[in-house]
């Protein structure tokens, strides 16, 4: 996964930055679920919610046009689209919101979500959204282990243990945006019923 390999090597951007924005201190487990069933050329992949903006940028990077529809999110408030668009057209559209979630078709390829951001605490759900995607894909999402699998499931814990406020800022809505988070996170990793952990400090 993008975001992970970016904390693993020191490349925090803001995009990482946003993934945390929601979290306060504490201990979140199952996030960033994911589950992908390897094919001759494509694989299946199931994912949480915070899994969809990486599909997402998967799937627009190997088509030009693509029929999208769904919900986009800005300021609390949502608008539903619908829309025959080209890929690059709709990367530029979506930056203008604080979160998409869009059902995406793309010829051989595929993208499906639900309709509503889940609840800040509550569980995350594997079946949140799902996608068929070329098997070089894997270079993503599967970018630190064995690609040699029929099915892999990959999990992770949110440690947080300190709020990084920026110096000097009083207005309570740039303290909740620009605030870093740091801690550390454990990611497991269960490749056709075998399982490895990883610990990853970070600040993002």
């Amino acid at each position: 996964m993008e975001f992970i390999k970016k904390i693993i090597e020191n490349k925090v951007d803001e995009e990482v930055h946003r993934m945390f924005i929601r979290f306060s201190k504490g201990t979140f487990e199952n996030r960033a679920l994911l589950s992908i069933k390897k094919g001759k050329d494509k694989i299946n992949v199931r994912g949480s919610y915070d899994i969809w903006p990486e599909l997402f940028s998967i799937l627009l990077k190997e088509v030009t046009e693509v029929e999208v529809n769904g919900r986009l999110f800005k300021s609390r408030k949502k608008e539903d689209y619908s829309e025959k668009i080209s890929s690059n057209d709709l990367m530029a559209k979506i930056k203008d919101y604080d979160f998409a979630l869009l059902d995406v078709n793309a010829g051989g390829y595929l993208l499906k979500c639900k309709k509503a951001l889940p609840k800040p605490g509550k569980s995350l759900d594997v079946k949140f959204c799902s996608a068929i995607l070329p098997l070089k894909a894997l270079d993503i999402l599967a970018f630190d282990f064995d690609k040699n699998f029929k099915k892999a499931d990959v999990s992770h814990t949110f440690i947080i243990t300190e709020i990084i406020l920026p110096e000097g800022e009083e207005d309570p809505a740039v303290l909740r945006t620009n605030s870093k988070r740091k801690g550390k996170i454990i990611r497991k990793i269960n490749l056709d019923g075998v399982e490895s952990v990883k610990e990853i400090e970070f600040i993002a």
